[in-house]
């Protein structure tokens, strides 16, 4: 068995790489308390951030719970599983020297595992976000567009296919370049030309603050457009835009139905980024 600290070294360190973000997945950006349910936001709708991550098992000695540390793996202290996301409130109140001995870890446990599995993506989603965000996107660009030019019949001659070939390869960087959960909504909106802010919120469980975060994401990159301005925000309206597309606006619409009448699944290439499906 590892000796345990004295001090001298710290078990209390950074989250390991990767676990903050999938803490945030998991949140709903809500303070994890269940009992009663707290809905604190962890980033305020001004950016603020006011969550705080709690450590179930103390990291160091004279932490609240440490004593449960077996004392072998130090690095388990700072991962996903010993690890959950509060408000400032809450956090204080488990770590007291007043309350903390009224949380046990069994009990912390089992408020994580409650609040989590509400917000849980699959594993897939959660690596795939996660080799989005830290390797960047990988894009499979289109090399000749014959598919999409054969099914479109409009005898363009060869200059014009290479320059909108190269309009959308450019336009798939930019794809490329948005989080997966706006690629997702992005396909979405594509595929159904206009849909409401709510039904969305619903389709991807997705609390309203985070899907406002994509929406702002997809309007910076002139993709899609919340109508805020006529509907309630709540019950609005996701309309595309057509500035990501340049001189090929319509290309929208072509896209939705190139993969109607092709038999293929829009998210193939919006959201896995397989523009090489138009060749």
């Amino acid at each position: 068995m590892a000796e345990r600290t004295n001090g001298s070294e710290k078990n209390r360190k950074e989250p390991v790489s990767g676990v903050a973000r999938r803490l945030w997945a998991f949140s709903g950006n809500e303070c994890a308390w269940g009992d009663p349910r707290c809905s604190t936001r962890l980033v305020t709708d001004e950016g603020a951030w006011v969550g705080k991550i709690a450590h179930i098992v103390g990291a160091e000695p004279g932490s609240a719970r440490h004593e449960a540390w077996d004392g072998k793996d130090a690095e388990h202290l700072r991962d996903f599983d010993n690890l959950m996301l509060l408000c400032g409130v809450h956090h204080d109140l488990i770590d007291s020297s007043v309350t903390r001995d009224d949380y046990t870890v069994e009990y912390l446990r089992a408020v994580k595992q409650k609040h989590e599995a509400t917000y849980r993506y699959t594993v897939d989603d959660i690596e795939a976000e996660f080799r989005d965000t830290v390797n960047g996107s990988l894009i499979r660009p289109a090399t000749t567009m014959r598919r999409f030019f054969a099914w479109e019949d409009a005898d363009q001659d060869p200059e014009d296919e290479q320059a909108i070939l190269e309009l959308i390869n450019r336009f798939a960087g930019r794809v490329g370049g948005l989080t997966r959960m706006a690629r997702q909504v992005l396909a979405l909106v594509v595929h159904e030309q206009t849909t409401d802010f709510e039904l969305v919120r619903r389709r991807f469980s997705a609390n309203r603050t985070t899907l406002l975060s994509v929406v702002r994401e997809l309007q910076k990159a002139e993709m899609v457009y919340l109508h805020d301005e006529e509907y309630d925000e709540d019950r609005g309206q996701l309309s595309l835009l057509g500035g990501a597309l340049e001189g090929i606006p319509e290309m929208w619409d072509g896209l939705r139905g190139f993969c109607l009448d092709e038999d293929l699944d829009l998210k193939e290439i919006l959201v896995d980024l397989d523009f090489s499906r138009l060749d």
